[in-house]
């Protein structure tokens, strides 16, 4: 009679301890998951922004050549301010808009104008 209780607060102390530890995996693997859903559904936009500070970078370099002029004075390269706008389609909420208006200030002739936006169409969504 002795060896069957001893036998059975064993087998219940064993399903106990079982019990513990398959709660605590389920606790850990839930938290894990919730955490993963948070990382990528809910928090997926300030990652993507900072992503996209990591990616892009802006240096301002000055020109390291000056004037280059042939023996009778005539200047052959020289340095010229040159203005470069960069625009990601991807980042922008309504292209045709962002497009018309820089037509517009820039003073684009209709032949400039259809060669940017054929360029457009071919390169990817988040290049410049």
């Amino acid at each position: 009679m002795l060896k069957k209780d001893t036998s059975f607060l064993k087998l219940h102390n064993i399903n106990r301890r079982m019990f513990i530890i398959v709660a605590a995996k389920v606790v850990v693997f839930t938290g894990i998951i919730g955490r993963l859903f948070t990382l990528q559904i809910t928090e997926s936009k300030k990652y993507l922004t900072l992503s996209d500070k990591n990616r892009v970078r802006e240096w301002k370099l000055p020109p390291e050549r000056g004037e280059f002029y042939d023996y009778f004075g005539k200047l052959i390269a020289g340095n010229q301010r040159v203005y470069q706008l960069h625009l990601i389609p991807e980042q922008v909420e309504n292209f045709k808009i962002v497009s018309m208006r820089l037509k517009n200030i820039l003073e684009l002739s209709d032949e400039e104008f259809s060669k940017i936006l054929k360029k457009k169409n071919e390169i990817k969504p988040w290049e410049t």
